[in-house]
């Protein structure tokens, strides 16, 4: 049942996006009374939470069947991979890094489930210093989570900004903003990605 009202609680978020997720119209779907999807997810948060844990844990699985191997393939594989999933998926994309939920803050629990996805990418580009990222106010800010990682700080501070700046292209791909300039996104992306692996270090 649990899995049933994610699977309908998804295809209300593609048809109404995430403001308008409703837990009537999930109970109904499902075949529940409107006060019996409580006993399975108390509040809207708490669905949306579940929601969005789960799709980081897709990404996550996706991002894990990308090989190991020398850095600067791995990272243009996983790059790729982030983008692909993010265009099957579009809508658990959005729910994860699109436009925030009206009312909606996510906790704490949905913190390990992002870090496992962003762990793909520090383990394949954070080993060494990055010189732009360098600064001492940001490496001291970074050395605690950058040990949890085996990372250097100035390489964690220098993945996270590409991560973003992957985020970033693909959300504005998947949102129709580069029509009439670099769509498709083909071409933009790959330029994207070969010079991440340069800012990098990693060729």
């Amino acid at each position: 049942m649990t899995a049933q009202i994610l699977a309908v609680a998804r295809t209300e978020i593609a048809e109404h996006g995430g403001g308008g997720l409703s837990m009537r119209a999930v109970a109904r779907q499902v075949g529940l009374v409107s006060s019996a999807i409580y006993r399975y997810f108390p509040t809207r948060e708490a669905l949306l939470t579940a929601m969005i844990i789960e799709s980081y844990e897709h990404l996550d699985a996706a991002l894990g069947r990308v090989s190991a191997g020398q850095p600067a393939q791995r990272w243009r594989d996983l790059a790729h991979t982030f983008r692909s999933w993010a265009r099957q998926y579009r809508h658990e994309f959005q729910l994860i890094y699109g436009t925030p939920v009206p009312g909606y803050v996510a906790p704490p629990a949905t913190v390990p489930a992002a870090a496992a996805v962003a762990g793909h990418f520090l383990a394949a580009g954070a080993g060494q210093p990055v010189p732009a990222f360098d600064h001492d106010a940001l490496v001291t800010q970074l050395a605690a989570p950058a040990g949890e990682f085996a990372a250097d700080p100035s390489g964690m501070a220098a993945v996270l900004a590409e991560l973003a700046a992957l985020i970033g292209v693909v959300g504005l791909e998947l949102s129709g903003h580069l029509v009439g300039s670099a769509d498709p996104a083909d071409h933009l992306f790959e330029a994207l990605v070969e010079r991440q692996v340069h800012t990098l270090g990693l060729a």
